[in-house]
């Protein structure tokens, strides 16, 4: 086998590894279309929790904030062939004033393939 064929071969396992792992873990209700969006039932998942934390690094670093992860609220996920768009619904703390103080939509792109993931949106929600 030639070194680009097992490249590709690498490459297109490590995906089907991390689509079981996912069914697997509950991070969606099951197959869906590419591109359609689907909820996630279990928004704990250390995945999950991991890219949420993430998203609010990133945008700290972004907006020089200091905001503090909180929870997950509510969480989506969009299958493209260029990998993965999640959006969340984060809860944050606020350092000034210790407390939960709002929640911000957020939306991460994840190739886990090539080890890539980027912030392409972080909005606070007005309650």
């Amino acid at each position: 086998m030639a070194f680009g064929q097992y490249r590709f071969f690498l490459l297109m396992s490590a995906a089907l590894l991390l689509l079981t792992e996912v069914f697997a873990n509950g991070e969606s209700n099951g197959p869906v279309g590419i591109g359609e969006w689907t909820p996630i039932k279990n928004v704990i998942n250390p995945h999950v929790h991991e890219l949420g934390e993430f998203a609010v690094r990133e945008y700290n670093y972004r907006a020089r904030k200091n905001l503090k992860f909180h929870s997950i609220v509510h969480g989506e996920i969009q299958w493209l062939s260029s990998g993965t768009n999640y959006r969340f619904v984060i809860a944050v703390i606020d350092d000034e004033n210790l407390r939960i103080s709002n929640k911000y939509v957020a939306r991460v792109w994840e190739n886990i393939a090539v080890g890539a993931k980027t912030l392409d949106a972080f909005t606070p929600i007005n309650d």
